[in-house]
């Protein structure tokens, strides 16, 4: 009989972690190719997202610890050793995968976030921004003659409903890295598949080829960038106006318009890579990201799906009222990250051979 160490990896399971690296380490491998990255800023950056991911890694493994015990000791009547669900969880994974499943998913995320950011301070400018006015429009005819933010504004009105939305919005980089995080603990081989390819597929469909077909900037830098008719200055006024309140009242003001002012001020110069730095707004990262945590979280638990697509709402309106986006660019990302989540479940399908784990629960051992 084979020993657990004897036995061999899961060739479904490697090939899904050959595929999720794969679509990485081309991106990056094309974005470096160009020559317009320094690579040695791009290995700090890189660093940094490794070493933040792997400790954040660690800090799930011990909450995915903590919820297996609970799940073992309300099944079984009686707590068990937290050093056995360890090595349980240990042995499988070297047994299924040789810990693939574990270490590549914080790996891509690491790889994508890292240059992505490359990619849109170093090249995505290069592409311009031209299509402000017609996205303008295109919003302006789907609200009826009303600018969305408008729209907005006017049920969100004041500065403490825009310091909710502001905060509500900005926390969307905590999903972000947790929900790929999470998946390294998912018994479900699919889901784990599904979501960290459709991940990666869409910072580079989404975030970077159809971001260089479809360059703008965005409402909050209309008149930086395109200028002319239509004009957001109102919309930044009424912003300034609120930012101006909540500090006279011992607040910090909203993140958004010190978030826009760092990236207009980095914008073109030629000082080194920084973390979230560039400018974007079609498709809608955020607004693509924020549907993925959705269709993610539907799969692990429908009240967790269900709160995550009112999450995904509020990320929606909160592009338009703080003027990040213009409300086509998150309805473009909607659609693109629901085609993407399908076509790479089929893949991981195809790939893990149809074996699939369907329990919706975090779990050290199975």
């Amino acid at each position: 009989m084979q020993t657990a160490g004897a036995m061999k990896a899961d060739s479904g399971e490697l090939r899904a972690a050959g595929a999720m690296l794969g679509v990485a380490g081309l991106y990056m491998a094309v974005v470096l190719g160009t020559g317009l990255v320094p690579t040695g800023q791009f290995v700090q950056l890189f660093s940094v997202y490794a070493q933040s991911l792997g400790a954040l890694t660690l800090a799930a493994g011990g909450i995915a610890l903590f919820v297996e015990c609970g799940r073992r000791a309300r099944r079984e009547g009686a707590a068990p050793s937290p050093f056995g669900v360890i090595r349980a969880f240990v042995a499988l994974r070297w047994q299924r995968d040789r810990f693939l499943s574990l270490a590549v998913p914080p790996l891509v995320c690491a790889t994508m976030l890292a240059t992505f950011n490359a990619f849109k301070q170093a090249i995505l400018p290069r592409a311009g921004f031209h299509l402000d006015a017609l996205f303008a429009a295109w919003d302006k005819a789907l609200f009826l003659g009303a600018d969305p933010w408008v729209v907005t504004h006017k049920v969100l009105s004041g500065p403490a409903a825009t310091l909710a939305v502001d905060s509500f919005y900005h926390g969307w980089f905590v999903p972000m890295t947790l929900g790929v995080i999470v998946c390294a603990y998912l018994r479900d081989s699919h889901l784990r598949t599904q979501y960290v390819l459709s991940y990666a597929v869409s910072w580079i469909l989404i975030g970077s080829v159809l971001a260089w077909l479809l360059p703008a900037a965005g409402p909050c830098f209309y008149d930086d960038f395109a200028g002319g008719a239509p004009t957001f200055t109102a919309l930044m006024d009424t912003l300034a106006g609120y930012d101006r309140m909540l500090v006279a009242e011992g607040g910090t003001g909203l993140a958004a318009l010190k978030n826009q002012q760092a990236l207009l001020n980095h914008f073109g110069g030629s000082g080194p890579l920084v973390l979230g730095g560039g400018i974007s707004a079609m498709p809608s990262m955020h607004n693509a990201l924020a549907v993925l945590f959705a269709l993610g979280g539907m799969r692990i638990n429908r009240v967790l799906g269900w709160v995550m697509w009112i999450y995904a709402m509020l990320i929606w309106i909160g592009s338009i009222h703080l003027g990040w986006h213009y409300a086509i660019d998150g309805i473009a990302a909607v659609v693109l990250v629901v085609l993407i989540w399908y076509a790479c479940g089929r893949a991981a399908a195809a790939m893990l051979a149809a074996r699939q784990h369907r329990e919706p629960v975090l779990a050290l051992a199975e």
